[in-house]
């Protein structure tokens, strides 16, 4: 992240109010700020990650998995044989935090800023998957958007959409 003398002088001291203003994260703050006052070039990369980017198709994308998870559960419900799918497959898991962590923060924004899809589960980890989802969202997807009836989906395509 390159910035300015200005820019970082501007950083330092907000890294020292907040250092003030949240003192159970004291530490992570002090230490931000002496990387941002003294320039360490591979530690500035880590500001890089805080302030990620998602485009708007990525956004979108994010929205119509969740989008989807919700029209799987609304067909689960209307369905009236249930016993060929696990209702256990049908819950939106989230993304991995450790290689997904954009994605599991535009979902975690969407759900607790945004209020949307407060009905999803976020479970112990705050949709934390803890494993890669993207590519398994993506073949879903594909499979979910080919179907004729989104949000009524019989037993056979949710199979499909959940096997992808």
């Amino acid at each position: 992240m390159e910035m300015t003398n200005a820019q970082r002088l501007i950083l330092s001291n907000q890294y020292k109010m907040m250092t003030m203003l949240d003192p159970d994260n004291a530490e992570r703050y002090r230490r931000l700020q002496t990387i941002v006052e003294r320039g360490f070039g591979l530690q500035m990369r880590e500001l890089d990650r805080e302030f990620g980017q998602l485009s708007e198709e990525t956004c979108r994308t994010i929205i119509n998995i969740m989008e989807m998870h919700h029209a799987l559960q609304v067909s689960w419900d209307n369905l009236k044989d249930r016993t060929d799918v696990d209702e256990r497959r049908l819950a939106f898991l989230g993304f991995d935090a450790a290689t997904e962590s954009r994605y599991l923060s535009y979902v975690r924004f969407m759900v607790n800023t945004e209020g949307r899809y407060t009905h999803f589960d976020s479970g112990t980890h705050g949709f934390n998957a803890q494993t890669k989802m993207w590519e398994k969202y993506q073949r879903m997807l594909a499979v979910w958007l080919s179907c004729p009836r989104q949000y009524h989906l019989s037993a056979v395509e949710i199979a499909q959409i959940i096997n992808a």
